[in-house]
């Protein structure tokens, strides 16, 4: 539930990012860059073997924790 409603403000978001853009190629950018976290957390919310965005930093930077 929370997923989308992240999903429903982001594309608010992009909707204001559209009218107040010049290039066109920034206004596809960030929908597109919405619309892969909208699928990667989907994933994550129903496979459990999916990693979620913070477990993937944690994987990548966790043994950043040792030094």
């Amino acid at each position: 539930m929370l997923a989308l409603l992240f999903l429903v403000y982001s594309l608010v978001e992009w909707y204001i990012v559209k009218k107040k853009a010049k290039a066109p190629r920034e206004k596809w950018t960030v929908l597109l860059l919405i619309l892969a976290f909208t699928v990667w957390n989907l994933f994550a919310l129903f496979y459990h073997e999916w990693l979620t965005p913070n477990q993937l930093i944690m994987l990548l930077f966790g043994w950043l924790n040792n030094i």
